[in-house]
């Protein structure tokens, strides 16, 4: 039973106008948020969903960034690949200038002073930076210079010249994330871009009776290998071949050691895994712990780029035009037909990107067009909402005080 006082108008009065004012400013706030609620329970179903859509809309975004910088960079790589290869052409055509026979020493010493210095600018092109500072060809050190010239003496140089590049890079890449699940390097590492031969290291010791002691692993271009106790050198060879490294293993069938050699132009890393020596007692390794430290007793073939540049120098300083025409020329050629293919891989990745980009440009309108009709507020709606609770508010008011009682300061005037 409801108790009937000189109060009760009044209570209920101001309960009214408090729930009018808690709407209109719960209105005011949603105008200046331009979001169709306030809190989650307003609309849970479509609050969900409108999570949901900016959660896609905010990774989509990013990915469209990391799109255009993986693009910029792969042009800025491609710009540079492309003047090593203009610089490589000119070396050709000065090895098969040299190799004619027809030049006296004194002229093939000119031409050795010119290919040393195209030497120079190859290794700075090599160490190029991106506008960022990282450089380009360094894989996941981007920090590292990646190649390192070694200084030393050349017969007939007349003062000191490099004599050796070592590469110091990373052997991976950072990837950039440009769709779900799909990544793409942003780095090339440079000993795969700037190589010649395949390389080719055959073990120093035979491998005939060897076996595993103890479980272990090796690495073999990032990929560990596990092995176990009992092992033998065949079965390496199975497991190395299996692994999905750009390596092929094999017996020396004079030797009966083991043979590993690239499928493709590149640099071979190879170490053993924590506690193992497998590497270094089949004669592969030195045993220093450092990767692609060879034992003195493995035979190593195939270099890079820079190898076959200063090959082609040394000759020409020695006046050697069989060695220029036959194994110097025939690396040259097999260094440029390798950046031929690193050139292709950049220009496909590019197109990737490319179409990657324009599918992402259309998919984040659509996706925000979906976000936007779960979350967006009809401001037009919202505002005549909003007036109509302050007509309400103000004729509430106007009535309040003409009806509620008179109090003490009434009778006191």
């Amino acid at each position: 039973m409801r108790r009937v006082s000189t109060d009760m108008m009044n209570n209920d009065m101001q309960y009214w106008m408090r729930r009018r004012e808690d709407s209109m400013a719960s209105m005011a706030n949603r105008m200046n948020k331009q979001e169709r609620f306030e809190n989650l329970r307003d609309d849970p179903l479509a609050a969900a969903r409108s999570v949901r859509y900016d959660s896609y809309v905010g990774r989509i975004e990013r990915y469209e960034k990391n799109v255009q910088y993986t693009l910029d960079r792969a042009r800025i790589s491609e710009g540079y690949m492309r003047q090593t290869q203009d610089i490589m052409q000119r070396v050709r055509e000065l090895a098969v200038t040299g190799a004619t026979g027809t030049f006296t020493k004194e002229d093939t010493a000119a031409m050795a002073i010119e290919v040393d210095q195209l030497l120079s600018e190859i290794i700075n092109l090599a160490n190029a930076r991106g506008p960022d500072g990282d450089f380009l060809f360094a894989g996941d050190k981007a920090r590292t210079e990646p190649f390192r010239a070694v200084q030393g003496y050349v017969a007939g140089s007349g003062g000191a010249t490099t004599v050796g590049v070592v590469y110091i890079g990373g052997l991976g890449s950072p990837q950039a994330e440009i769709s779900e699940e799909a990544y793409l390097p942003m780095n090339l590492p440079g000993d795969e871009v700037f190589w010649s031969e395949r390389q080719r290291v055959a073990g120093g010791s035979d491998a005939s009776a060897y076996r595993v002691m103890e479980a272990s692993s090796i690495f073999i271009d990032g990929h560990e290998i596990a092995l176990k106790p009992g092992d033998t050198v065949q079965a390496i060879v199975a497991k190395i071949n299996d692994s999905g490294a750009a390596v092929k293993a094999s017996l020396d069938p004079a030797q009966n050691s083991l043979v590993l050699e690239g499928t493709q132009a590149h640099r071979l890393r190879l170490e053993d895994g924590a506690g193992g020596n497998v590497l270094v007692e089949l004669g592969i390794l030195s045993g220093s712990g450092v990767p692609s430290d060879y034992a003195p007793a493995a035979r190593v073939s195939g270099g890079s780029l820079f190898d076959s540049v200063m090959a082609l120098r040394d000759a020409l300083y020695k006046g050697d035009a069989l060695e220029v025409g036959s194994r110097v020329l025939a690396s040259i050629d097999a260094g440029m037909d390798n950046m031929n293919r690193r050139l292709a891989q950049a220009g496909s990745a590019m197109e990737r990107l490319e179409m990657a980009g324009l599918r992402l440009n259309k998919e984040i309108p659509d996706a925000t067009a979906l976000l936007a009709a779960e979350k967006d507020l009809d401001f037009t709606k919202a505002v005549t909402e909003y007036k109509m609770l302050e007509y309400a508010h103000e004729a509430a008011l106007r009535m309040a005080g003409r009806v509620l009682p008179s109090t003490l300061l009434d009778f006191l005037r």
